[in-house]
């Protein structure tokens, strides 16, 4: 049997590496089309002329449509159902006229609002087919003049206010030192494993959509909604899902699209995303610039803190990336000042991208203090310990668990921080430079209301049940451990059923919640179920002898949790630091990050196999996100360059150094039962601020943007 707190392998593994997990685009029905778009180059721009008449009679295409077809597709732009996609996310805090406008949906009108925007879409036979029709598609743009409008002062967004001041001028006291620079950080693309794709299947008036989505309920209601059919004619399902990262966190038109398509032709329909149309359908990380500004006595205290932030959005979109989120919380300064700026653009809507805000914004302040530090003479662990927040003074509560100090001992002494000089240059190993650097993480810990179904049988088996979805992050190997550990019956006993709007609701995955959110309703679960049994047969035997003794050929129990409330009277945050060892070869530019150390504070680690895993794959984020990855766009026509992954690189097997991930492994004694919060994506913040740190006492050089430049590397 195994415990909730043990190393148990993902009970999906040999049905991943075998083929048999189905995902969106696996569902195969003998008469499934395929669907295809075909891109603007350029924006933005009016679609002056569009000619598909060739491509339609090609043999095996069943049709094109244009934004001439909307009608016939009943595919029409509504606000209401703009406010429940990705578009929708932040309009509230933008409060602008362009919020009020109807969101991007492609097909509308003739109106181009960003490079890669769909103008066509063909429906054939196969794919083969599909790519060559868009090949005869002839069509004429105009593109239109543009000038950006005065940037935009956000209101508050993801609970917290974008434009905030703490402390006054009168109570900043003497300033001894005062550090202030600009930092940059570029338009990332996800690249999840598994490519977004839709499968819409009409059966007698009723939708089953299988999707490659982070959250089944809200997929089922942007989709009915845009039908304009009742929800439960709808049913979503995600049973596996190949990599999230906030690609598929919000929901996107075309996940509407190909049931609106499907409908029309009178047979299933699937819509997969090519590399290409990720980086403009389903959302990218938005570049930023920061200018943070710290000013601290001589002993080293914070004055003031102040973290402006220019960030760019959509036409019409309303989602923005939030950098000044751990600027709020994460030090204590007697002034801080925290705002942001957003500039309205021809480009696809930007949307939540693992640790959206914290990890742009982690880079600027953690890089800062680094240099701080250096010009305090201040061991950079020191001068955070000086500036330890006790509470978390921007919400007025007390942190319900912080153990950061911890993390800053332990990360110390596992990197080998004694080595540190501080005075740069002054390590070498094998004729190369060495550096040492470090940075803090922290990230919310949320959890919301969730929903989890038991069905035991007579023959002593278990199936557990929620909407929840498993992005790649275990949720299926928890809820079993879970349902295992609070029954007594081992995991062989137990199925797991997820991603399915027709089981009970549970959250979207993603900022961190799904664990904090499901496994209580899942434990609540169990204790009906045993509660049932009592009232039925009576208590003692095992499972299986009282589920044999009720004589019953099952029984069907569900659990809830409430999550946390906004008027909660903690904060609930997870924290951590990251230690990191880079290595230069200054002649050639060459840089190797040699060793990562990341100790967190996480509260109970329910599975530290799969938690360990999570940690490392933020950690190899941050790699990419300090060593290559940027997405580039074209001066003119604001096309992405390099939307594809043979030009945009991602860290490979050999770039990836030893990770040492270390949880203190404390329970937090507030946030639920388990003592557990959420770790999904506290791996990646900082994670580039401490390479930058370490790059830095290496060479003497800053990188205040990334992924980091040969000039810094070759000191040119």
């Amino acid at each position: 049997m195994s415990g909730i707190e043990s190393r148990q392998p993902r009970v999906d593994a040999i049905d991943k590496v075998t083929g048999r997990a189905v995902y969106a685009a696996d569902v195969r029905t003998s008469d499934c089309l395929v669907a295809l778009a075909l891109r603007s180059p350029l924006a933005p721009a009016r679609l002056k002329r569009i000619d598909v008449a060739v491509a339609r009679v090609l043999p095996g295409v069943v049709d094109v449509f244009t934004h001439l077809d909307a009608p016939r597709l009943d595919w029409t732009s509504s606000s209401e159902i703009d406010a429940l996609g990705a578009e929708g996310l932040g309009r509230a805090a933008m409060a602008d006229s362009a919020s009020a406008q109807p969101a991007y949906r492609p097909l509308i009108d003739d109106f181009i609002q960003f490079a890669g925007q769909w103008i066509a879409v063909v429906v054939a036979e196969t794919i083969e087919v599909a790519r060559e029709a868009l090949g005869h598609i002839v069509f004429e743009l105009d593109q239109l003049p543009f000038e950006p409008a005065a940037a935009i002062r956000p209101g508050a967004f993801f609970g917290a206010d974008m434009q905030y001041g703490f402390g006054s001028d009168v109570e900043t006291g003497p300033t001894s030192v005062s550090v202030s620079a600009n930092y940059c950080t570029p338009m990332q693309l996800h690249q999840p494993m598994e490519p977004t794709a839709t499968t819409a299947i009409w059966n007698d008036g009723r939708l089953t959509m299988y999707d490659s989505t982070q959250g089944v309920h809200a997929t089922r209601a942007y989709v009915a909604r845009s039908l304009g059919i009742p929800e439960d004619r709808v049913q979503v399902q995600a049973p596996f899902v190949g990599g999230g990262f906030g690609a598929k966190n919000q929901i996107w038109p075309h996940q509407a699209l190909a049931a609106h398509l499907a409908r029309a032709l009178g047979r299933p329909v699937r819509l997969q995303l090519t590399r290409n149309d990720m980086a403009v359908a389903s959302g990218h990380r938005s570049g930023t610039r920061q200018q943070v500004q710290l000013d601290a006595d001589a002993q080293g205290h914070l004055t003031r803190l102040r973290h402006d932030s220019h960030v760019f959005t959509s036409l019409h979109g309303g989602f923005f990336e939030p950098c000044g989120l751990s600027s709020l919380m994460l030090y204590t300064a007697r002034r801080i000042d925290v705002s942001h700026h957003v500039t309205r653009l021809p480009i696809p809507t930007p949307t939540p991208f693992r640790a959206p805000g914290e990890t742009p914004g982690s880079f600027a302040l953690e890089t800062a203090l680094d240099e701080l530090a250096h010009a305090t003479g201040l061991d950079p662990v020191e001068l955070r310990l000086r500036n330890f927040a006790e509470r978390d003074h921007y919400h007025g509560r007390d942190w319900s668990s912080n153990h950061l100090r911890d993390c800053y001992r332990i990360g110390a002494e596992r990197i080998g921080w004694e080595r540190r000089q501080a005075i740069p240059r002054s390590l070498r190993r094998d004729g190369c430079l060495v550096g040492l650097g470090m940075a803090t993480t922290a990230y919310p810990a949320p959890a919301l209301p969730a929903g989890v179904r038991l069905v035991l049988r007579h023959n002593g088996s278990l199936r557990v049940e929620t909407s929840a979805t498993d992005i790649g992050t275990g949720m299926r190997t928890l809820l079993a451990q879970n349902a295992a550990s609070n029954l007594g019956i081992e995991i062989s006993q137990i199925s797991v059923h997820l991603g399915d709007s027709d089981l009970p609701e549970a959250p979207t995955a993603g900022r961190s919640k799904s664990t904090a959110s499901v496994l209580p309703a899942c434990a609540d679960a169990c204790r009906n179920l045993q509660s049932l049994l009592d009232a039925t047969v009576g208590s003692g035997g095992t499972l299986l002898e009282r589920m044999n003794k009720s004589g019953l050929p099952e029984l069907t129990v569900e659990g809830r949790a409430n999550g946390l409330s906004a008027g909660e009277s903690h904060s609930f945050y997870s924290f951590g630091a990251h230690f990191a060892e880079v290595e230069l070869d200054e002649k050639i530019g060459r840089l190797r990050v040699s060793r990562v150390v990341s100790v967190l504070d996480c509260g109970t680690i329910l599975n530290p196999q799969l938690a360990e895993s999570q940690i490392r794959g933020g950690v190899i984020f941050g790699l990419g996100m300090a060593l290559m990855e940027e997405a580039t766009r074209h001066p003119q026509t604001h096309r992405i360059l390099n939307d594809n992954l043979a030009d945009y690189a991602v860290p490979v097997h050999a770039d990836i150094p030893p990770i040492d991930v270390v949880f203190l492994n404390k329970p937090d004694p507030i946030i639920n039962d388990f003592g557990a919060r959420g770790l999904g994506e506290i791996g990646l913040p900082g994670l580039a601020a401490a390479l930058g740190n370490a790059l830095f006492n290496a060479t003497n050089r800053r990188a205040r943007s990334v992924p980091f430049q040969f000039d810094i590397l070759l000191g040119s």
